[in-house]
């Protein structure tokens, strides 16, 4: 059986210009993030898959996605990213706005935060809306359970077209 290959790029080889606008439309509950007390790893596995390993430190929250994936949120990065729910406070509200792209092939690329991340075709590369430096990978399913295209873009952009991420010419 042969391993998998990853192509390797940079987060500045996709143009966004296009891209549709999602935002998360699942709430986190408060269960699911942990502030880490200490250094440790924490290895993301998503279908029997390792997608990315980091290490935490002491203040950094550690969440787990719908997937049962861990991720890693450092300290202080927190309160920009996630708001506690007015209707439901043992819940957060995600305030995080992305442009999505859907890989067209096997992708690896390192995160802003240091981490390597993999995604195979069909999983998507991000891009925060208010920090377009902020490029990373989503897992497929991950994606599609936890995303919604942004309400005020639904006129302009169809949920069910796929632009596929290829790179900056």
């Amino acid at each position: 059986m042969s391993e998998q290959i990853f192509k390797y790029r940079e987060g500045s080889e996709f143009d966004f210009s296009n891209a549709p606008v999602y935002r998360k439309a699942t709430t986190l509950a408060k269960s699911q993030v942990e502030v880490a007390k200490s250094s440790q790893e924490v290895v993301t596995v998503i279908n029997g898959k390792e997608e990315t390993r980091n290490t935490a430190s002491a203040g950094d929250h550690i969440v787990t996605g719908v997937k049962g994936e861990k991720y890693i949120i450092k300290a202080g990065m927190f309160p920009g990213l996630y708001e506690e729910d007015p209707a439901d406070p043992s819940r957060y509200i995600s305030k995080n706005v992305i442009r999505a792209l859907v890989l067209s092939e096997d992708t690896e690329l390192t995160a802003p935060w240091g981490e390597r991340q993999r995604a195979e075709k069909g999983g998507v590369v991000a891009q925060r809306v208010d920090d377009p430096k902020d490029i990373y990978l989503i897992e497929k399913g991950a994606f599609e359970s936890t995303y919604a295209l942004e309400a005020s873009k639904r006129q302009r952009k169809s949920p069910s077209k796929t632009f596929v991420a290829a790179p900056r010419a």
